[in-house]
């Protein structure tokens, strides 16, 4: 961010509130997750900031390291080393909890309540699969999910496994297809 002396939630929101439309926000593109997570913000604080899309986050990080741009709610994987080497300043994270690889970065929530933004990856099926091979596909998951190894890369990506069975998987897509719904509209977003 153009304003080097936010190093917190608070400090960015004041910060945000008193230059209104002066901060530039990267994302990995139009309808991204880290673009959606951005929208939920701005509606959440009453801030306004200028969307500016990239393709990916690969460009998108590198302008923001380089001051092209303020800030960018990016997912952990793509943007954790940048953070622990120093190149980044991580304000907050934006789950509803503490991250283990970062513990030291408070939740955007803390200052923002009810704010929550994950970035989160299932496995589906075709409609009609039967129950027996659902059943099967989710113990796999599952046991992959508790693997010592799968835990320990995703952890160092920032990364939390969230086994489950197939009805909770599926409460989780209605709750977040609900909430997502909210920031699409709030950002002006169409499909035409």
């Amino acid at each position: 961010m153009r304003q080097p002396d936010a190093k917190t939630v608070g400090e960015f929101i004041a910060y945000g509130k008193a230059n209104p439309g002066r901060i530039n926000m990267a994302s990995s593109g139009n309808g991204t997750s880290v673009h959606l997570s951005g929208e939920l913000f701005m509606a959440m604080t009453g801030i306004k900031m200028i969307h500016v899309p990239y393709r990916g986050a690969g460009p998108a990080l590198t302008d923001l390291i380089a001051g092209t741009v303020d800030v960018m709610f990016d997912n952990l994987p793509s943007s954790i080393e940048f953070i622990k080497s120093g190149k980044l300043r991580a304000l907050g994270v934006t789950t509803d909890k503490r991250n283990e690889a970062l513990p030291d970065v408070p939740t955007v929530a803390d200052t923002v309540p009810g704010y929550e933004a994950s970035a989160w990856f299932g496995m589906g099926a075709p409609k009609g699969t039967p129950a027996d091979i659902i059943e099967k596909l989710n113990k796999a998951v599952n046991a992959a999910l508790a693997d010592p190894k799968m835990k320990a890369r995703l952890a160092d990506l920032g990364g939390i496994p969230m086994g489950g069975t197939p009805a909770e998987f599926g409460k989780i897509m209605a709750d977040e297809t609900a909430k997502w719904e909210k920031a699409v509209k709030f950002s002006g977003a169409s499909i035409e």
